[in-house]
């Protein structure tokens, strides 16, 4: 019972009424009420499991008294298929990774959340395998190291679960929420030693060596597998969270343009969610050694500065690894280029679709970095001053630019009916930089807002150049930018409509029209459609079209 008899019995009513004589299996509370970070509006997030229900999954939106219940109703078959398998991309099941409340059946509950974190545990487990090889065999995994790289891995695919998993774990709450979180995962732990996957030392996971061997007899085929899988899911997150919500659209797009906005401010100010590598160690003659991310980028550091002072802080919302670092007055940024564990949620679901190919290796990736910044530096572009690079380590240093991005400026300017005129010449002017690289036969890739800075120098920088390329397609880069800044809004707003004809009328005074036009088209268009709402699509596409006859 989450606060009295009372509420119990309302939440009880509201999910009958919803089942409609059909068998409700369980109820619980999940999201902020169940972890402790709800504010006074705060909705009562619900699940709902309802045998053969009709709809497979849906939300809907009550309003109790004083109190609004968000009633996420799922057929218990669909449910346990995504525990299992990840059948609606882990949307519903993998709610029962955090904390929750039942209201009714929890023995139900607890078989499903005990389902989809073993699933977990061996997809997680059989990463870091795939990822450190035979050094693996050494590897002693704290239980903390899977709770925080599952929740690091879901914020990639859904960013707006960020603002959630940083609250739940914030001051105050971390020692309680985390304990009942891995409450769980002890008694998967517990089963997987049962099997010879792994030993308990101690309340750390030390993997088998026959585990080893066997991940890493087919560890090229797993590797793919698991990229292709995690893309899956990723998409079909999505994919659910739109039929979830298919009477109330416009509900679902405020909700989530909520959501999103939370992840953004938790962003700016700083916060992140803790280094799931704090919880990760070697065996050496010296004891345990850290695989802290941040211990090994200041050994890069003073490899190239000396021994130094140097301070090192996540730039939180990169979905890369990257690091802002501080040495005396001097600031530089770090990135660190690894696989398939870096490539973004929105790349992924992109990848899924077919319309755009994106390269994943990171040494693909570092070398298509460097490259095109070099590129676009001896044209005169903007971009940062590369420091330094390390192709055996996949690691970049660039100098860091200070400025405003151009997402920050986008936030507000979808939900505006009237620009200011720095507004509309920041449009203008990021239309006409990306006609200026266009020129020169070279491609951005991953053209979104964040990747525009506007600097201390008046210009506009280029950041984030690893799917660069030379001869590649300019109109996806214009589709990404425009169609992509478009799922921070609800609506089509007059701000918003000024915004895309400065860009056009940017990129038309030193561009190619015919790439406008490619852009408005369906091939790029559908890629957007699982999360930005169809009217700001199809006001983008209009204004590509008529701003070039």
């Amino acid at each position: 019972m989450l606060a009295s008899e009372d509420l119990n019995r309302k939440i009880l009513d509201a999910c009958g009424e919803i089942a409609k004589g059909r068998g409700v299996v369980s109820i619980c509370v999940y999201g902020s009420q169940a972890c402790g970070y709800a504010r006074k509006d705060s909705d009562y997030d619900l699940l709902l499991v309802v045998s053969g229900y009709p709809e497979g999954v849906r939300y809907h939106y009550k309003m109790v008294d004083d109190k609004q219940f968000a009633i996420l109703a799922v057929d218990q078959k669909a449910l346990e298929l995504d525990a299992e398998k990840g059948y609606l991309g882990d949307f519903v099941a993998g709610r029962l990774l955090s904390p929750y409340v039942p209201v009714i059946n929890p023995e139900y509950l607890g078989v499903v959340e005990l389902t989809v974190k073993r699933r977990f545990a061996e997809e997680d487990l059989e990463d870091l395998i795939i990822e450190y090889g035979e050094l693996s065999r050494g590897l002693v995994i704290r239980p903390e190291y899977l709770v925080l790289a599952r929740m690091e891995k879901r914020s990639r695919a859904y960013p707006p679960l960020k603002y959630s998993y940083v609250n739940m774990l914030r001051e105050g709450l971390r020692e309680t929420n985390m304990e009942i979180i891995l409450e769980g995962y002890r008694r998967v732990f517990d089963d997987l030693a049962a099997s010879g996957m792994v030993k308990i030392d101690d309340e750390s996971i030390i993997l088998s060596d026959n585990y080893v061997d066997k991940v890493l007899s087919y560890k090229i085929l797993n590797k793919v597998v698991n990229l292709v899988d995690f893309s899956k899911r990723a998409f079909y997150s999505y994919i659910t969270h739109g039929k979830a919500g298919k009477v109330r659209l416009d509900v679902v797009a405020k909700e989530l343009a909520s959501k999103i906005k939370r992840e953004i401010q938790i962003t700016f100010n700083g916060q992140g969610l803790e280094d799931p590598k704090n919880y990760l160690f070697i065996k050496t003659e010296q004891g345990l050694t850290s695989l802290n991310k941040k211990d090994a980028i200041i050994e890069k550091i003073r490899i190239v500065k000396g021994d130094k002072e140097v301070d090192v802080r996540p730039l939180a919302g990169a979905l890369n690894e990257v690091y802002l670092v501080t040495i005396d007055d001097e600031k530089l940024v770090v990135k660190k280029f690894t696989d398939w564990y870096n490539v973004k949620w929105f790349v992924l679901n992109v990848v899924a679709y077919g319309t755009k190919s994106f390269h994943l290796s990171g040494k693909t990736r570092l070398s298509n970095e460097y490259v095109t910044n070099q590129l676009l530096a001896e044209n005169g572009i903007p971009v940062p001053e590369i420091v330094s690079i390390s192709l055996e380590d996949r690691v970049l240093v660039e100098r860091y630019i200070k400025g405003k991005s151009v997402l920050e400026t986008m936030v507000g300017v979808v939900r505006s009916d009237r620009l200011t005129n720095e507004e509309r010449r920041s449009a203008f002017e990021v239309g006409r930089l990306l006609a200026r690289i266009h020129g020169l036969s070279i491609t951005m890739g991953d053209c979104k807002p964040e990747n525009f800075i506007a600097g201390g120098d008046g210009k506009i920088h280029v950041l984030d150049l690893e799917q660069g390329e030379r001869h590649g397609d300019k109109a996806w880069d214009v589709a990404e930018f425009l169609y992509f800044s478009g799922h921070f809004g609800i609506a089509f707003t007059a701000g918003f409509q000024q915004f895309v004809k400065d860009f056009v009328a940017g990129y038309s005074s030193v561009g190619e029209e015919k790439v406008l036009r490619e852009a408005a088209g369906l091939r790029y268009m559908k890629v957007f459609f699982p999360w930005t709402p169809m009217p700001i699509i199809q006001g983008i596409s209009r204004i590509l079209k008529t701003a070039c006859p």
